[in-house]
């Protein structure tokens, strides 16, 4: 019986960024607890530095969770929505007007927020902002409801992580490249990107929006059109995602270790 590898990965591969993050977060769940959301901004630094908004790509636990939920939503509507671009533009910019307001009232709050635990953060979040862990379950509430009809509706709106680890990556030496010669315009790259990042046009994409996903690489039908870059160098996309992950887990141990 012949099995088509190419058609196996595609099926396959959308599941496995739904469960690889969960899996992924039990491995460090216990460190990254433990650690005060200055060591953890640090290591989201970090390794955005080196591997750009990867972690949201297909680490990111709440990131699967909202693969999942728009999985059902396109099963049942057949379609995802679109939001307009000029609405779109303006929404992306919220998490960065979040994430202002979250190191604004750090610096006012004397820094303390930056030393409370993850493990305390809500608790702690209720004694300096009454009110905010109703906030938060609001915001979650929303994510699924949005989630279900727009493609990562957290990551591209509300997450002050993706708004750093976006800004960082722009320091970053990795990146999705496409090579002209190889690519035959299907614009699979381009329907498939969570992110509406015309994928099609761009020679390296570097946009601070672009998840790293890795769904353009695995939707392209031409080898080699599509590859993750290294300093220059080309790295396979299942080798990418070992190495991104192996780095975090490092980054996590080493920075809550000495820090």
């Amino acid at each position: 019986m012949n099995i088509n590898t190419k058609k196996l990965a595609k099926t396959a591969i959308p599941f496995i960024l739904i469960i690889f993050p969960f899996v992924f977060s039990f491995l460090i769940e216990e460190t990254f607890e433990n650690a005060v959301i200055m060591e953890v901004l640090i290591i989201f630094i970090l390794f955005a530095i080196i591997f750009k908004r990867s972690f949201c790509g297909f680490l990111c636990m709440v990131g699967a969770l909202q693969r999942g939920i728009g999985y059902i939503g396109f099963k049942i509507l057949k379609k995802r929505a679109t939001v307009p671009a000029t609405l779109d533009k303006y929404l992306r910019a919220v998490k960065y007007i979040i994430l202002t307001g979250f190191a604004v009232l750090s610096i006012a709050s004397g820094k303390f927020l930056l030393q409370v635990s993850v493990d305390d953060v809500f608790e702690q979040y209720s004694i300096i902002l009454p009110g905010l862990a109703w906030i938060s379950i609001m915001l979650m509430f929303v994510t699924i409801i949005g989630s279900f009809f727009i493609d990562n509706f957290f990551c591209k709106y509300i997450c002050i992580q993706g708004a750093v680890a976006g800004v960082a990556g722009r320091f970053s030496p990795s990146g999705i490249v496409r090579c002209e010669d190889k690519c035959i315009n299907c614009k699979l790259c381009t329907k498939n990107c969570p992110s509406n990042l015309e994928v099609h046009k761009m020679k390296k994409v570097i946009s601070a929006e672009c998840f790293n996903c890795q769904k353009c690489i695995a939707v392209c039908p031409k080898k080699g059109a599509l590859t993750n870059s290294f300093a220059g160098r080309k790295i396979p996309l299942g080798l990418f995602v070992a190495m991104a992950g192996m780095v975090f887990i490092l980054l996590t141990f080493l920075i809550t270790l000495f820090l």
